[in-house]
């Protein structure tokens, strides 16, 4: 068994052992994961944040039978396993565990709202899986949750092809299988409704587990899978700026994501140069997205250096995830920021929650006085799209525009957003 399935497995041995298997017809799994630790984080100090962990793992505890053993994971991970239920039975009980879990809790001074998603995992006679199979059948269930399923709940059956071995090859073997490909999301004005570029997000189409996305492989990564990563992704960003260029559509930019482990490569800069010039690309059409705790304070000389190359290049620099980590004001000034991207975390219900609209406005205050550019993501409704565009915000990105697409369905996508602008009333003007 590969070192990693140990490592998933240490925690939880404990629980499959005390767990006797003789005499089951039924099984399911429940693994409920607490989802919005960064905005607690900022609520919370340390200490407070370890009591309402604990508070969470004696409430869940207290909601189960005794041979309806929980275990605690890892922090703010959660599992269950339920014997000789029906599916119906198992969902039943994931509910009302999910609820117990959701409950406001009062802590220092104030009260918070945890928020959980919810795998559950069954499995019943004559093909009846062993528990060590059927809880990684559920641990890879929750690292394909996306973005819309958060803060739900997911009734599987279970599926022998999730309930393998773990990740047997590195993304930097991925990379050379050609099993890497960028799919692109849409970025759109708030002002004129035109595309403004696409982020390329990265997808490992492997061989057992099909598509996965960035969050499944993604904490495994070593630093040369980084690096590879982002070459590859880099050539299918470019090559794609040229298809698009080459069909007829205005697409201004593309948008990578890059690490702090590259950036502290001394030659990285000069690399991502070079691959501009050989595909023949201006540098001011590629926009690099950096994480806010990218600072002047918290980076090295090499990050410093390799980010002003960029921007005196003509790259684009974009902070990521405005408002979850440091306070990056020194970073938008030294490094020459053009754009800042709003979390999802602040987007989400803006147009109803007046808590949210406090912070967008006052970040979008902020953007206007230091005057970059604002791009909100994780933009899911017409109704928050029409809020952020009432309120200033220059661009969006989300759901509410397009998923993300493989480049071969960008190009319906460019062409059907083409004719509905066409569409779209003109206001006619007299001399």
């Amino acid at each position: 068994m590969p070192r990693n399935v140990h490592r998933l497995f240490s925690p939880i041995r404990k629980l499959l052992s005390s767990v006797s298997e003789a005499g089951d017809v039924s099984r399911s799994v429940l693994i409920l994961r607490l989802e919005n630790t960064e905005v607690l984080g900022r609520l919370l100090d340390k200490t407070a944040l370890s009591h309402l962990l604990v508070q969470l793992s004696m409430t869940l505890g207290r909601a189960v039978r005794h041979h309806d053993p929980l275990q605690v994971i890892a922090p703010g991970l959660f599992a269950f396993i339920l014997r000789n239920r029906t599916d119906q039975e198992a969902l039943h009980i994931a509910r009302r565990l999910q609820q117990q879990g959701q409950m406001p809790v009062p802590l220092s001074g104030t009260t918070v709202t945890p928020v959980m998603t919810g795998v559950l995992v069954h499995a019943q006679s004559p093909d009846l899986p062993d528990l060590g199979a059927l809880m990684i059948n559920a641990r890879r269930r929750m690292e394909m949750v996306d973005g819309r399923s958060l803060g739900q709940l997911s009734l599987f059956t279970h599926d022998p092809k999730l309930a393998g071995p773990e990740l047997v090859a590195t993304v930097s073997d991925a990379v050379r299988a050609n099993q890497i490909e960028a799919w692109f999301q849409p970025q759109v004005s708030c002002h004129t409704g035109r595309i403004t570029g696409f982020e390329a997000l990265a997808r490992w189409s492997h061989p057992q587990r099909g598509l996965l996305a960035p969050g499944a492989f993604m904490p495994q990564m070593s630093d040369a899978d980084h690096n590879n990563l982002t070459l590859c992704m880099l050539a299918q960003s470019l090559a794609a700026l040229r298809s698009w260029d080459e069909a007829g559509f205005d697409v201004p930019t593309i948008s990578i994501n890059i690490s702090n482990c590259e950036l502290s490569d001394a030659g990285f800069a000069d690399c991502l140069l070079w691959e501009l010039d050989r595909h023949d690309i201006p540098p001011r059409r590629l926009v690099v997205e950096v994480l806010e705790s990218v600072g002047p304070l918290t980076s090295s000389a090499e990050t410093r250096a390799n980010l002003r190359k960029l921007a005196e290049a003509g790259c684009q620099i974009d902070l990521d995830d405005f408002g979850t980590g440091y306070a990056s004001l020194d970073a938008i000034r030294q490094f020459g920021i053009n754009r800042i991207k709003i979390d999802r975390s602040f987007v989400t219900a803006c147009d109803i929650d007046p808590n949210q609209q406090r912070m967008i406005l006052a970040i979008l205050a902020l953007a206007e006085r230091l005057g970059i550019a604002t791009l909100a993501e994780g933009v899911e409704t017409r109704e928050e799209y029409g809020f952020l565009a009432q309120m200033g915000c220059d661009e969006v990105q989300g759901y509410a525009i397009s998923r993300p697409v493989p480049l071969n369905q960008s190009f319906d996508f460019l062409a059907r957003h083409r004719t509905s602008s066409r569409d779209l009333p003109t206001i006619a003007r007299h001399g």
